[in-house]
């Protein structure tokens, strides 16, 4: 609340004041005003943030994505069991689909986001997550067991992102969208330069 006029709290016994007085009090800030503006600095904080965790999380699930791919053709060599064959293809499926959603290619993203949206969310992609660490160690091979406490810690770290910077899917978006502008620009820099060699040579 502002403070309240000295000529206020005197009671009736103060003065009234002079009514040739031009001079009004500032009003005091308001301290409701107060959260507000470090909320607003929290969130330009995480925009800030964003593009360099969304980097850093794209590299760390391909990353795992290779590995599980990896281990699962390991566990392929040799003679497998029915069942290690099938976890073994369901891995490479799964580490595949981690790799095309993190490549950001256009019409990868687009078919992704409509058949697979479960991975935008935090919850199912940490579900997912949880999945595809129980199918690695399963192969019951070292690098397996290796892959299964990557992916449950991957998962762990992908949850709390997501979560902890809601804008995410957002920026993301932005991203792709920017570097298909410039795979774009430079295919069509290509276009135009192989048109004018081919005119050239005739």
């Amino acid at each position: 609340m502002s403070e309240t006029p000295s000529w206020l709290q005197g009671g009736n016994d103060a003065p009234a004041p002079a009514s040739s007085s031009l001079e009004v009090s500032a009003p005091a800030p308001s301290p409701g005003l107060e959260p507000a503006s470090s909320t607003s600095n929290g969130a330009s904080d995480d925009d800030k943030e964003l593009p360099g965790v969304i980097l850093t999380m794209r590299l760390l699930n391909m990353g795992m994505a290779g590995g599980i791919v990896t281990a699962a053709v390991f566990s392929l060599m040799g003679i497998p069991s029915v069942s290690t064959f099938v976890l073994a293809i369901y891995g490479i499926c799964g580490g595949l689909l981690i790799c095309c959603l993190e490549t950001q290619l256009k019409f990868l993203r687009v078919m992704i986001a409509v058949n697979f949206g479960f991975l935008f969310n935090s919850l199912w992609r940490f579900v997912f997550y949880l999945v595809l660490g129980s199918v690695c160690y399963s192969w019951d091979t070292i690098s397996g067991r290796i892959m299964g406490y990557i992916v449950m810690g991957v998962a762990v770290f992908n949850t709390y992102v997501l979560c902890r910077y809601p804008s995410y899917r957002k920026m993301r978006e932005k991203i792709a969208e920017e570097e298909d502008k410039r795979i774009e620009a430079r295919i069509s820099k290509e276009v135009k330069k192989q048109a004018m060699n081919q005119m050239m040579k005739k």
